[in-house]
């Protein structure tokens, strides 16, 4: 369990912190859809079918002893390990995924408005926090780690003047909460 915390804080971090960047970024080099190979293509559309994906950038680096290891010195030494794409539909849907160079999934984060969750998410939000009303956006973040793909729900609960942000494991259970200014 500890090991997957970990795996899911650094996920978060990294996600997070690839997210935060402007389009100048520093750790990203976007390439044409052209240029991505044909195993991510294909699992792109098997992981999210029906949506558009739209940018395309790798993440030069390299793994070494199993852990990637990004590398912003210099974008041409290193090969393309990792694949970062964008993807949006026109239900309300917009995603990150990133994707190692053999089209494995590695983590996403999707964001949905107005849409439930899954009920027993949304069944134990309601038992843990009585009273509070939960909001109809909701971020799906999705981790891979030794093929076992785990989904966490992150969400805003509202109580009058106050907000709260939690995150909830598939199976129902909270892993996370704090501030909802930090979603």
């Amino acid at each position: 369990m500890k090991k997957l915390a970990f795996i899911l804080a650094f996920s978060m971090v990294t996600m997070s912190g690839l997210l935060a960047q402007s389009t100048s970024e520093l750790f990203t080099a976007k390439i044409k859809k052209g240029e991505v190979p044909g195993e991510i293509i294909a699992a792109i559309e098997k992981d999210f079918p029906k949506m558009i994906a739209q940018d395309f950038q790798t993440v030069p680096g390299e793994f070494i002893n199993g852990t990637f290891v990004l590398n912003s010195e210099n974008l041409d030494t290193y090969n393309n390990e990792m694949y970062r794409i964008y993807l949006n539909a026109k239900n309300g849907f917009e995603a990150t995924a990133l994707y190692d160079k053999h089209g494995h999934l590695v983590s996403a984060r999707e964001y949905w408005k107005n849409k439930p969750l899954p009920e027993n998410v949304a069944k134990a939000v309601g038992e843990l926090y009585p009273g509070w009303a939960l909001n109809s956006d909701f971020e799906r973040i999705t981790i891979t780690n030794n093929d076992v793909r785990d989904a966490f729900y992150r969400v805003i609960l509202k109580k009058g003047h106050d907000k709260m942000k939690i995150t909830m494991d598939e199976f129902g259970n909270e892993i996370d909460k704090g501030n909802a200014n930090t979603m």
